[in-house]
């Protein structure tokens, strides 16, 4: 298929370039700047100068959605802090998933697109403590959390309020990225640096998911998703302590500090059994950092390298 992709220069679109051409499909996408114009024309990309939110580039999307067979919306500019309240952090997503959709998605009908992949997020859950949230439980209506998840429900309705007859449309609810670029760098070095505590007991669900993983799955949809699914994509859920606790066994430091007078953080125990059985997706690439992410030498190294880094 030919694809226009919007959110390749992020740390999701990354990972996704490199399988949907190793797929063989041939992908176009938005460019910001010339300069990452030029880098996505090197990787094998065709590359328009534009920005999702830029009237001038909305005007001409369905020109530069013509001749794709599908659209996939990944862009996101979501707080480094994803548990951030202020609304202002949140700004920039919430105009992606509201005014960017709308946008996409009136490029892709006149352009005649026929699939339509739409990211978004497990977050947008109300919490479930320790019940398993499938696709079938109503997002997170709210007051109190509705600068995360009210944007997240429109983006959803926009959606799905196409007949499948008119767009193959599919919605992928990710869970929280790990993996190089990710959060859990953060989540890594404030181990490293003794910083990190956990709220309560540590017993709170995290419904996490590698961006290799996550890319997998935009390409599965892409080539089989029912038309009018939705799926959550994530890996086993892991308690917050837990996690942490495994991420400080492997850097060999203490194990954060638990601060049971502060109340528990959300909790999101998604499935991932529909995605299992009707798209035929699984993470293979696990939640856990690699060696490089842990900044240590792999032991295929030789040792001639490992004495000249020795003697940098």
């Amino acid at each position: 298929m030919k694809i226009f992709v919007v959110g390749t220069t992020g740390v999701l679109g990354r990972a996704l370039l490199p399988q949907l051409l190793q797929r063989g499909h041939t992908v176009r996408t938005l460019a910001r700047t010339l300069d990452k114009a030029r880098a996505l024309e090197a990787a094998g990309v065709e590359a328009v100068i534009g920005d999702l939110l830029a009237p001038a580039t909305i005007e001409h999307l369905p020109s530069h959605i013509s001749g794709c067979h599908a659209v996939v919306h990944t862009a996101t500019a979501i707080p480094r802090d994803p548990n951030h309240p202020d609304p202002d952090a949140w700004r920039a997503t919430t105009r992606l998933r509201t005014e960017g959709t709308q946008s996409l998605l009136s490029a892709a009908l006149a352009a005649k697109a026929r699939r339509y992949i739409q990211l978004s997020t497990v977050m947008a859950y109300p919490d479930g403590g320790d019940f398993w949230l499938h696709e079938n439980v109503p997002l997170d209506s709210s007051p109190t959390r509705a600068t995360i998840c009210a944007p997240v429900i429109k983006m959803e309705e926009m959606v799905s309020s196409f007949h499948p007859s008119q767009l193959h449309w599919c919605i992928l609810r990710a869970g929280q990225f790990v993996g190089p670029g990710t959060d859990q760098e953060n989540q890594l070095e404030g181990l490293r640096a003794s910083r990190l505590t956990v709220p309560g007991r540590g017993q709170s669900y995290l419904s996490l998911v590698h961006v290799n993983d996550m890319a997998s799955a935009i390409v599965t949809a892409l080539e089989s998703a029912p038309a009018g699914s939705t799926f959550n994509i994530v890996d086993e859920p892991i308690q917050y302590g837990d996690y942490l606790d495994r991420l400080a066994n492997l850097l060999h430091v203490p194990h954060p500090v638990r601060q049971p007078e502060l109340p528990e953080p959300h909790s999101c125990r998604c499935s991932n059994e529909v995605a299992r059985s009707r798209l035929g997706w699984s993470p293979q690439r696990g939640i856990w950092p690699d060696e490089e992410q842990l900044g240590i030498i792999p032991a295929t190294v030789s040792s001639t390298t490992q004495a000249r880094r020795a003697a940098r």
